[in-house]
């Protein structure tokens, strides 16, 4: 027996059910400021900059030949406070970048074979220059995103002094309080 194909939603976009589904929240007047301030294009940079300084810290890590090491735990440590460091700036990074980077996924794959250094000690030596592969487009992508968002820039600055410009700028800060639920 063949099923029908599903009706198409009603004008107006989602259904009833889905709109239930969804969650409206109100923004408090502080998170309303950080979020105007975080889209801005120079946040947006700062931000980038900042995750490719993190995803730089990460390759130093087993850059250097890790066959014939002893590996600390202090080294572990390190290189577990730089994934998780990457990994909690992720949704940010990707979200912030837009449509200048479209490879969010690919950086969560990279971190998820990079598990220790232990690990990365032991395997064979295609998959480790496979994950090094991915680890330098990826780096390559990112700083491809860095650009085109500094030729977004108002004004016609050259590189080195949008770049200039851009130099003090730090991401924005995290927002005050939660936001709250419109039906509260």
């Amino acid at each position: 027996m063949v099923k029908a194909p599903p009706k198409p939603p009603k004008k107006g976009g989602a259904t009833n059910a889905a709109r239930d589904r969804q969650s409206r929240f109100r923004l408090t007047k502080p998170q309303k400021a950080y979020v105007g301030e975080l889209l801005k294009l120079e946040n947006r940079v700062a931000l980038c900059r900042e995750f490719i300084n993190l995803w730089m810290q990460f390759f130093r890590f087993f850059a250097a030949d890790l066959s014939e090491k002893e590996i600390t735990q202090a080294e572990e440590k390190a290189f577990f406070q730089a994934m998780s460091a990457l990994a909690r700036k992720h949704f940010l990074f990707v979200e912030m970048m837009g449509d200048t980077f479209d490879r969010g996924g690919d950086v969560i794959d990279v971190l998820g074979v990079a598990v220790s250094l232990a690990n990365i000690q032991v395997m064979p030596e295609n998959t480790r220059s496979k994950l090094e592969l991915d680890w330098h487009n990826l780096f390559l992508d990112m700083n491809r995103a860095l650009g085109r968002l500094i030729r977004r820039l108002p004004g016609n600055m050259s590189l080195s002094e949008a770049l200039a410009s851009l130099s003090k700028t730090a991401p924005a800060k995290p927002a005050p309080k939660p936001a709250q639920s419109k039906g509260k």
